[in-house]
């Protein structure tokens, strides 16, 4: 892959050597970069490398970064960008998805192999459109305490959600599925016996706080937390409405009528089941805390919770996606 780019570079290429579909192969990927004199690129395999080279693409003045992972590669470049970047506002973000999961870039719309997204967005950048294919996100600013460094993500949860994707893991070891397949894996690991009467999930006891309304200590089976549009498959569980930037939605243990629920639950689509006497509660906030034992989940990074040391979530800033063209 050159260094050396032949012209001034446009677009810096961040790529995962780790990530879980780069690692089956960059052949494709390094040909179109090298091939293309408006791209910087940089193969990393850790945070310290990943740094160094954000601070150059940064000294050359790239318009737009595209990052060659998944949801996990972006969790770590949000925090190099935000926590450490010496930028105030980072350039526009193109997703190349190579991870094992992909949820940021399949709610962006980018969703093809890596080279076919760089070729989209080199197409975009030489038709003068850059600007044209701008996506906005705000981020979740996750922090384990008052005093904490944020950590940032799209797509959060607990409980159920937590405990779904350790399964999804135990998926991608063992037969390894990617991309969707794995989180959907945990998913119906975990509805299909509800369907059936049984509670594969261990309920986690919490005291979930949004915009300073305090909700009763309850049992949980899923907590979730979102900014995207669409996770997998085009699902959307949340059906919460006002003006909060932080999707939440939450299902307590022993939920009533969940046949019947839980297909409206899954599309966002509110109906009278789904309200909190039956156990369904979705609002929309700019800030949340979780007070509660076990883990949360962003992004794929996992953090350990602790009862009296309560999870704070926050709106973050707000993300510039870019995305090719068709």
């Amino acid at each position: 892959m050159s260094d050396t780019p032949t012209t001034a570079p446009r677009i810096g290429v961040l790529v995962n050597r780790r990530s879980g579909r780069n690692r089956a192969g960059l052949g494709e990927l390094r040909a179109l970069i090298e091939r293309s004199p408006e791209v910087m690129a940089r193969e990393t395999t850790g945070r310290a490398e990943a740094a160094a080279a954000l601070r150059e693409m940064d000294a050359a003045g790239v318009e737009a970064l595209a990052v060659a992972g998944g949801d996990g590669t972006l969790h770590n470049v949000f925090h190099l960008l935000f926590n450490e970047g010496a930028r105030r506002t980072p350039p526009p973000i193109a997703v190349l998805p190579g991870g094992t999961t992909n949820m940021i870039g399949y709610d962006i719309g980018a969703a093809r192999k890596p080279a076919k997204e760089l070729k989209r967005l080199l197409a975009r950048l030489r038709a003068g459109e850059l600007a044209a294919g701008m996506v906005r996100r705000r981020l979740i600013a996750l922090r384990t305490g008052p005093d904490a460094v944020p950590a940032y993500g799209l797509f959060g949860g607990a409980a159920g959600v937590y405990q779904g994707t350790m399964l999804s893991r135990k998926s991608v070891n063992k037969v390894g599925l990617r991309d969707a397949a794995g989180p959907l894996a945990g998913l119906l690991g975990l509805v299909g016996p509800l369907l059936l009467g049984r509670n594969p999930v261990d309920p986690a006891s919490a005291i979930v706080t949004h915009d300073g309304v305090v909700e009763d200590r309850r049992d949980y089976i899923a907590i979730a937390v979102s900014t995207m549009e669409r996770l997998i498959m085009g699902l959307t569980p949340f059906w919460g409405e006002g003006p909060g930037a932080l999707r939440l939605t939450t299902v307590a243990a022993r939920p009533k009528r969940f046949s019947r629920a839980i297909l409206p639950a899954l599309n966002g689509r509110r109906t009278p089941d789904l309200t909190p006497e039956n156990g369904y509660r979705s609002v929309n906030a700019d800030s949340i805390t979780l007070d509660m034992e076990g883990g949360f989940v962003l992004d794929g990074e996992i953090f350990p919770l602790r009862a009296g040391r309560p999870l704070l979530l926050d709106a973050g800033p707000v993300v510039e996606f870019v995305v090719g063209g068709k």
